[in-house]
Order: C-alpha cells, then structure tokens, then sequence
C-alpha cells in the first residue's frame, strides 16, 4: 500500500490482497470459522519512507481495533516519528479504528507513546487509566 511518499507491506495475505480495507477483510475472513466478527489478524508491518524503514507488528481485529505490538522506528527522533503517523492514518483511511499500542510497549518507552497518546495519532486505554484521559476527547464524549 502506497500513502503519499510511503509504502506499507504486510506479511498477512489477507492484509496485503486487500491494502489493508477493512471492510474487504472483512468480508474475507467471515467466510471463514467462526464466521464471526471474532477474527484476529496478526502481521508485521513494514513502513519504508525518506527517513528508512519501521516495523511493527500489529494486531487487526474484526471490532476495527489494532494494536501495536512491537514496534522498531525509521527513526530515532522522539517528536518527528512518521511511523506512528502512517500507520494510523493508514488505519483510519481504511475504516480502522486509531491504533492503540500494546501497555507493554507503552510502559518501556512512555515519553514517546504519550507524545502520540496527547496529539491524538494513538489511542490507549493504559494512558486514559494512567492520566485519566484527554481533555479534548471527553469534552466530546459529553
């Protein structure tokens, strides 16, 4: 899949034949069992721009959620990632719900998700529990 000056590749199937279009997926995996929306995918994500190549491995579920598993930057730069960036606004793009890292990953590196967690690129439900959620965003759950 190509974003702008980006190209993201998958190594699950079902993720690559259908660019990652969450409505084609799904279609695909409720002809299989349990013919539910149940269904979890699991592949790294390969995302190579001007700055190098990010992995990461993801978490694709039928509930339109993805999580970050691990994740390996293109760069060291804490406050200019465009990993994160592409990844979520490929998610979003493609009928995904904003990526959430894994709690684990969170925890081995908080300055950087809560970077992502504060400008909104990421979701997380250990942040939200930690700082007692985002001002912007509970002002419109009211």
């Amino acid at each position: 899949m190509i974003d702008n000056e980006f190209i993201i590749n998958f190594t699950d199937i079902t993720l690559n034949e259908t660019d990652g279009n969450f409505e084609e997926v799904n279609k695909i995996m409720l002809k299989e069992p349990p013919h539910n929306d149940k269904w979890v995918l699991r592949s790294m994500a390969t995302i190579t721009g001007q700055a190098g190549i990010g992995t990461m491995e993801i978490q694709c579920h039928g509930s339109r959620d993805i999580y970050i598993l691990d994740y390996s930057p293109s760069i060291g730069e804490l406050f200019y990632n465009p990993d994160i960036q592409v990844i979520s606004m490929w998610g979003q793009e493609n009928g995904w719900n904003i990526p959430q890292p894994h709690p684990d990953i969170v925890k081995s590196n908080k300055e950087f998700w809560k970077h992502f967690y504060d400008t909104l690129i990421i979701d997380s439900d250990y942040l939200d529990k930690l700082y007692g959620g985002r001002p912007q965003i509970e002002e419109k759950k009211k």
